[in-house]
């Protein structure tokens, strides 16, 4: 199978790649296997000795045990407490807890007055179709299935259309926007064929959708990201 090899750190020390000589790109990931933490580079840069490379040029991301001593040793200088650390009650700096009744104490979120009227009616009330000004369930259920508001054209046009749904699996990537899935398509990856087909009423149009062989990786293929 296909095997990716990102830039990684075999020589001694700790740290991404800094100093005055060596190059990075953006985006690039460089894993120091010696300290254990992912760093991803922010710009191309080309490390001199006026302009040398820094830590400042990359993103670091730490593995767990990093991470873990980290918020250790910051839970400790800032004195943090937890919710077990505090008192019960109303008063600031405590917890309130909820009632028997299911709710807050109303010193903390007051009772909100219930709606004892309903279009002149009081008491435990029964909202009807005409009181909300609608039309009758069987006036409705008898037009639910109906056509007759429609033309014969759309009717026709109805009768060859189909309920489509494009489904991708739980690995795929969706996006928010066009302009990120344009930045986010494989340049000449996709491949796209369409055929218009009058044949159909309405006219069908059938669209085949492939992917560029040239682009694929294959189980001899290497792409390997250097040492440093």
């Amino acid at each position: 199978m296909a095997v990716i090899q990102i830039k990684r750190r075999t020589s001694s020390g700790t740290g991404p790649l800094i100093g005055s000589s060596g190059s990075i790109k953006a985006g690039e990931p460089l894993v120091d296997l010696n300290g254990g933490n992912l760093y991803i580079s922010k710009q191309d840069k080309t490390g001199s000795s006026g302009n040398p490379l820094a830590l400042a040029d990359y993103i670091e991301y730490l593995s767990k045990a990093n991470a873990d001593t980290l918020m250790g040793s910051k839970i400790t200088a800032l004195s943090l407490g937890t919710a077990s650390k505090k008192n019960t009650g109303t008063t600031n700096g405590t917890v309130p807890l909820i009632g028997a009744n299911g709710k807050l104490p109303t010193s903390v979120i007051p009772d909100v007055s219930p709606v004892t009227s309903v279009n002149s009616k009081t008491g435990a009330v029964t909202i009807t179709l005409s009181d909300l000004g609608g039309v009758a369930t069987t006036t409705y259920n008898t037009h639910i299935n109906s056509s007759v508001h429609l033309t014969s054209t759309q009717r026709t046009r109805l009768e060859n259309s189909y309920n489509t749904t494009l489904s991708y699996g739980p690995k795929a990537q969706e996006v928010s926007t066009h302009n990120a899935f344009n930045n986010a398509t494989l340049d000449q990856g996709l491949v796209l064929y369409s055929v218009f087909d009058d044949k159909y009423n309405p006219p069908k149009l059938f669209q085949y959708v492939g992917i560029n062989s040239d682009k694929v990786l294959t189980p001899d293929s290497i792409i390997d990201g250097g040492t440093y």
